[in-house]
């Protein structure tokens, strides 16, 4: 695949700077992504114990004193010991009733084209700052779809709790694929009869009737996985300050205002194409910095270059690194709300209520049934979670033991602050504890190490 690049720079005048590029980029396909399905050659022998809850033994008998352990695999009535391996024999009915999904090896790499466009001044002889656009286009992201989807006709729709379809979708109906209706198969393929006959989708007398409504219904379940249906695209600005090291000090800060879109999830699971919604791949503010000052005393530094002083005080830097954006959109299920959804995002922000919880409907009773379509969008603008808000700072001392050899001492604190970052508050109205936050993340809390090395 061709992955052109392009680019170019255009000076100004001696303090300002142009720049621009463009290029094409592709996933790539790693051998240790996917491994061949082994149905039929890998399987696992079982044996059963005892159905009766030990009033008998089908391997052994504890009461006598012989454990199942001396004989785990007890001949059967057929001869055999081992349910056997059976390679490619099954055909195309290896994997019917078990559910399946699949990779299509016929696969199209995800794409990405980026651009970017920037202007740079620099302020003095030490200090630059940057602005820039930055565009991204994405497509044949790789998502998982089902093939079984119950069709759209058999749903139904409103913002008020229908059991009609539920009620319709799980009645259960006789099996037309139980293995009683295939009783000739015992011998013309006593093979695939016996494979059928450990499958409890074709044992049971009974299935519910929306099995038998979707695609595909003997394979009880088919998803598509890696399909190439997904979509993104990303406009960023980007605001980049840097003092370069000089007279003992640097500095990096870095700010980015992001709008990030993707077509990532399905609304309803018989939709064809995926769905755009904001991404939590990005975050709409991101704030960073660096730097780091060398306190001027000691050998080679602006004051006690020798002596007592240098001694005492010399040879520190300190440093420190700072990171904030805001946390993850919250991820919702299928619910009803009977207001504005910019409502949601006006609440106290508490641990006990982390967002506006009015006018979510909250009774289980009156909550959207099964086979109900969606009426509630996945994510709502501006309902995040917490934050992340970071001080890092590290001190250091160098003392130089002999010409060429320095031992350093340094401690850092991380998390100065001991700031604790939430995880996401309940979403499920029918919860007692819907808009808390019981929980936090795996954040780092305040960490402080010391730690020390010789240079040379």
């Amino acid at each position: 695949m061709w992955l052109p690049r392009i680019a170019g720079a255009y000076q100004l005048d001696s303090k300002t700077v142009l720049r621009a590029g463009y290029g094409l980029f592709y996933d790539t396909l790693n051998v240790l992504n996917w491994a061949p399905d082994q149905t039929g050659y890998s399987r696992t022998t079982s044996t059963t114990l005892t159905t009766d809850y030990g009033m008998t033994w089908l391997a052994g008998n504890p009461r006598a004193g012989i454990s199942p352990l001396t004989d785990p695999f007890p001949l059967r009535s057929d001869g055999t010991r081992f349910d056997p391996q059976v390679g490619n024999t099954l055909g195309l009915m290896a994997k019917a009733g078990r559910g399946w999904s699949f990779t299509d090896f016929d696969y199209k790499h995800a794409r990405l084209q980026r651009w970017r466009f920037g202007i740079q001044r620099q302020l003095d002889g030490n200090t630059t700052v940057e602005v820039a656009y930055v565009g991204e286009r994405a497509g044949r992201i790789p998502l998982s779809k089902t093939l079984s989807a119950l069709p759209a006709q058999y749903w139904v729709a409103g913002n008020v709790r229908d059991t009609s379809a539920m009620t319709s979708m799980t009645q259960n109906v006789t099996n037309p694929f139980r293995i009683t209706n295939f009783a000739s198969l015992q011998a013309s393929d006593p093979l695939q009869y016996g494979n059928l006959a450990t499958v409890g989708f074709f044992t049971g007398a009974n299935i519910q009737k929306n099995v038998l409504l979707r695609p595909f219904p003997q394979m009880n379940g088919l998803t598509q996985s890696n399909a190439s249906l997904g979509k993104s695209r990303t406009d960023s600005l980007q605001v980049t300050v840097q003092r370069r090291f000089a007279k003992g000090f640097s500095l990096n800060l870095g700010y980015t205002r992001m709008h990030a879109r993707a077509a990532d999830f399905f609304y309803n699971e018989f939709d064809s194409e995926p769905s755009w919604r904001e991404s939590n791949d990005a975050r709409p503010h991101r704030l960073v910095g660096s730097g780091i000052y060398q306190f001027p005393f000691g050998k080679g530094r602006a004051f006690a270059k020798s002596g007592i002083l240098s001694y005492l005080i010399g040879g520190f830097q300190i440093a420190a690194t700072y990171e904030w954006e805001p946390g993850p959109l919250l991820d919702w299920g299928n619910l009803f709300y009977y207001g504005k959804l910019s409502d949601i995002r006006k609440g106290p922000h508490t641990l006990d209520e982390w967002f506006n919880t009015d006018n979510f409907e909250r009774a289980s009773s009156k909550a959207p049934a099964s086979y109900q379509l969606r009426v509630f969008p996945t994510r709502v603008d501006g309902v995040r979670a917490d934050m992340t808000n970071q001080w890092n700072i590290n001190l250091q001392r160098e003392f130089r033991i002999k010409e060429g050899m320095t031992l350093q001492l340094r401690v850092d604190d991380l998390n100065v602050q001991n700031r604790t970052q939430f995880a996401g508050p309940n979403v499920s109205p029918t919860s007692t504890n819907f808009g808390w936050v019981t929980a936090q993340t795996s954040a780092t809390k305040r960490f402080i190490q010391i730690q020390g090395r010789i240079r040379f």
